[in-house]
């Protein structure tokens, strides 16, 4: 915890145990505080309400949880209270800018590599009647909190499984990264918060809480694990930070007593789209499942007389842009080509998400017809991370994870992600921003006809192209 209030991230993190009641009465008036101040969100309109039917924006949340468990651990019943907890990015204006701080190139490389790998590996395991959500900034944020609390060959696989070779560029930039990726405003917001919740019969170093504050924005908050309603301050935790978008409840999140640790990742975003689409142009019209009777759908529709677009050797891909100078990837592939085909295959998957950059990138007239969705996964992602390297972490016998704690032995049990989607043609006001994707002095080149009416792959770019989500539509009924 911090003493007497939230200090920036440079500076040192107190704890002290005298002061526990004081800051939890403290941690009491500023959840109070925040809670006024979604209150008077949603008064305002500016507060996400995800019912289907009502939806008015772009809006995607994620949770990730990473079990860390012991062999056996007694409880002392201490009562729960906060080790660490960070300060977030202030809340911007939309006229305000993201930070200009540069993030190192080699570092975005990995990263995006990281996010294609997992997200190539993940997705190609989708059936054909199923439609999947994956984040891998998510994942990443997770696995990078993992490797500041492991030594040895531990951290050595989970590094390599995030495509780095040392912990230098992770903690140089991943803070960077945080800050880049974060905006909060009136148009909308990309909220990322970390939390690592302790089992309070176990000593943790401060040194490394303090470092997972600082560079991750990570809040540490130490719990009886035998306690029930540990469960649903966890669940209340994750709802606060999703805008209650996951639905989760206390069931999700029951803690064993073995339990060390259960660190979570959240993702909270929605944002209006640069040009509305015209509700009165939303037909229903035909989606062709790759799989099963041709089945209806509302679709919604724009037309661009200039617009930026790709064909690849058997797919065609446009994007449409965010207010916050975010876009929606869609990759559509040819008739003959399943989605599947496409996802699995890591460098067509690269091409494709690349190919607006490339020089297969044209501006042409740009059809696009949309399908209306809202889905949400769950995932189980352990046998993702050991496919891609990591499996000393999940080993009761040979874990490292002595820079958390020296208690023993520590692993992994479990790796879950869960996400929601939906998407509107309500989502843009009428006035704030002029359309951005047309470029009126490009001499279109040919036409690009975006009909999402069979199986098709969006991904979710934020600063930097950074891809925060992807995911695969075989049924927007579903």
């Amino acid at each position: 915890m911090f003493e007497k209030k939230y200090k920036a991230a440079n500076q040192e993190i107190q704890v002290d145990q005298k002061l526990k009641e004081e800051t939890i009465k403290k941690m009491e008036l500023m959840e109070k505080k925040i809670q006024r101040e979604k209150t008077d969100d949603q008064k305002k309109g500016g507060f996400l309400v995800f019912n289907k039917g009502s939806f008015k924006k772009v809006a995607i949340a994620a949770s990730l949880l990473i079990i860390i468990t012991s062999l056996l651990v007694t409880n002392t019943g201490v009562e729960s209270y906060a080790l660490a907890s960070p300060l977030y990015p202030p809340k911007t204006s939309f006229a305000e800018q993201r930070p200009d701080e540069k993030i190192d190139a080699a570092f975005l490389d990995r990263l995006n590599e990281f996010s294609l790998q997992s997200s190539s590996k993940i997705l190609s395991e989708t059936d054909d009647e199923t439609n999947r959500l994956f984040s891998p900034i998510s994942l990443y944020m997770a696995l990078a909190m993992v490797t500041e609390t492991a030594e040895g060959e531990t951290q050595a696989e989970i590094l390599k499984a995030l495509q780095f070779n040392s912990m230098d560029l992770i903690q140089n930039e991943t803070g960077k990264l945080f800050r880049q990726l974060y905006f909060n405003n009136e148009i909308g917001q990309l909220k990322l918060a970390n939390s690592l919740w302790l089992n309070e019969t176990v000593d943790f170093k401060e040194r490394t809480l303090k470092t997972l504050a600082e560079d991750y924005y990570a809040h540490s908050l130490k719990l009886d694990f035998n306690d029930r309603n540990s469960s649903k301050e966890i669940s209340k935790w994750v709802a606060e930070q999703t805008g209650n978008k996951l639905g989760t409840d206390s069931s999700e999140f029951v803690l064993d007593p073995a339990s060390v640790m259960t660190l979570i990742n959240t993702v909270d975003y929605y944002d209006e789209w640069v040009d509305s689409f015209d509700k009165d142009q939303t037909k229903t019209d035909v989606f062709y499942p790759r799989q099963g009777n041709p089945i209806e759908s509302d679709f919604m529709s724009i037309n661009y007389g200039s617009h930026l677009f790709a064909k690849g050797s058997d797919y065609t891909v446009s994007s449409l842009g965010m207010k916050n100078n975010n876009q929606m990837l869609f990759i559509l592939p040819d008739e003959d080509v399943s989605a599947q085909e496409i996802i699995s295959d890591q460098k067509r998957l690269k091409e494709a998400v690349t190919a607006l950059s490339s020089d297969q990138a044209n501006y042409g007239e740009v059809l696009f017809k949309v399908p209306k969705f809202d889905f949400t996964s769950k995932l189980d992602l352990k046998e993702l991370a050991k496919t891609m390297g990591i499996e000393t972490a999940f080993s009761p016998q040979l874990a490292d994870f002595t820079s958390l704690s020296d208690f023993k032995p520590l692993f992994i049990s479990g790796i879950k992600q869960s996400a929601r989607i939906s998407i509107d043609e309500k989502g843009v006001a009428a006035s704030a921003f002029t359309q951005i994707d047309i470029d009126g002095s490009v001499k279109p080149e040919g036409r690009a006809d975006m009909v999402m009416n069979r199986p098709f792959i969006f991904v979710i770019l934020g600063a930097n192209q950074v891809p925060l989500f992807v995911g695969l539509i075989n049924n927007p009924n579903l």
